[in-house]
């Protein structure tokens, strides 16, 4: 899954479609669901697809990703040195 949000994140360096909460790590549900609206407006839909699996995460989990593709320390949880996520919620 990780691999997926860097290749988003390749072909959009601001995160693109997701930008409030991927990079301004305003992590709420609604929040999530604006962005997915937006990518739908905006034809963007990787962004929308990689939206609903953004639903799928706790917000500590979404705070997460930023740092896991760019090593970026921004996320404000705890250090996590698998590097990893675990599986969305189903």
């Amino acid at each position: 899954m990780v691999e997926r949000f860097a290749a988003y994140f390749k072909l959009n360096p601001t995160w693109g479609s997701l930008h409030i909460v991927l990079d301004d790590l305003n992590t709420e549900n609604h929040h999530v669901e604006f962005c997915i609206k937006w990518a739908q407006e905006r034809g963007d839909k990787e962004g929308e697809d990689l939206g609903r699996i953004l639903l799928k995460l706790s917000e500590s989990q979404r705070a997460r990703i930023d740092r896991l593709v760019t090593g970026s320390p921004q996320d404000l949880g705890a250090p996590n040195p698998t590097n990893s996520l675990p599986s969305p919620r189903r």
